[in-house]
């Protein structure tokens, strides 16, 4: 059973227009968020939307898991406004508004008992920046192999791996045996990144080993490397499948006060039980405030 997180939704029996010993809700049902992109600026359309963050006449109704259906205590039209929400660092227990999608606003009318289905679709606002935006799709790719790694990440096209490559032409794969055990690259540029706003990485990903993501921070003393920040856990070879995470950069940037720059490393060990293995990779972006 989907869970639902209310909010205020008996603060709203105060305000909305109904008889008070009548409960007969009307149904709100939103099946699903949809991101729409400039493919060009903003990257492929992917993303991870799993839940409503649903507001009423400027009330909350409550943080619905998708696909939901809402009951309201309120007939009529009434002006609604939902917040795409995700799940931070692929945790249940971390959700919270995205901040990089635009906000759905609209007049919906309501009718006792009855459904009203909607499908919002959004875009991502006008004052971000993508710092990174590796699609696979150019010549080179944005991950330089470090010195300690065994293997590099290289591009597959879809003509040949129709089954694999889900966006676009093209899309990045890692792959590790028992010789080649360790794979780690690093940003070949330099991000400039803010220390005191937002800052996600947004990544999909397909993969029976699991490889881990973290920042490097750059200063005038060198390079400090921090710990892995999140890891993707393997899937089972015969049930993998396209995930999208967001990852929350924020704390790690903010803690470095004097870096002049950062790099997003990504790392991954052959896992024990396997002898190879293969990560694919796609969409890769770092976003930030302008």
């Amino acid at each position: 059973m989907k869970k639902i997180y209310w909010l205020n939704f008996f603060l709203l029996l105060l305000h909305v227009s109904c008889k008070k010993d009548d409960t007969t809700p009307s149904w709100l049902v939103i099946e699903d968020i949809e991101l729409s992109t400039n493919e060009v600026t903003e990257g492929e359309n992917s993303d991870n939307i799993t839940d409503a963050w649903v507001y009423m006449d400027n009330q909350a109704l409550g943080v619905f898991e998708l696909p939901a259906r809402i009951p309201v205590l309120a007939e009529g039209t009434h002006d609604f406004t939902i917040y795409a929400g995700i799940k931070v660092n692929g945790i249940s227990a971390t959700r919270t508004r995205y901040p990089f999608y635009e906000r759905y606003d609209a007049s919906i009318h309501l009718v006792k008992n009855e459904e009203v289905s909607i499908s919002p679709v959004i875009s991502y606002k006008s004052n971000i920046q993508f710092e990174l935006l590796e699609d696979f799709e150019d010549v080179g790719i944005d991950f330089n192999k470090t010195y300690e790694s065994d293997t590099a990440m290289v591009t597959i096209d879809k003509s040949m791996y129709p089954d694999i490559v889900k966006y676009g032409n093209h899309c990045g794969a890692v792959y590790l045996n028992q010789l080649d055990s360790l794979f780690k690259a690093v940003t070949s540029a330099n991000l400039k990144l803010p220390k005191s706003e937002d800052v996600y990485v947004e990544i999909d990903y397909m993969n029976n080993n699991s490889i881990a993501l973290g920042v490097v921070a750059q200063n005038s003393g060198g390079s400090a490397e921090h710990t892995p920040l999140v890891i993707m856990n393997s899937q089972p070879t015969e049930e993998m499948k396209w995930k999208k995470i967001h990852i929350n950069l924020k704390d790690d940037v903010s803690s470095e006060i004097n870096a002049t720059s950062f790099e997003i490393y990504l790392i991954s060990i052959l896992d024990a039980e396997n002898s190879e293995a293969v990560i694919y990779l796609d969409n890769i972006k770092v976003i930030r405030y302008e």
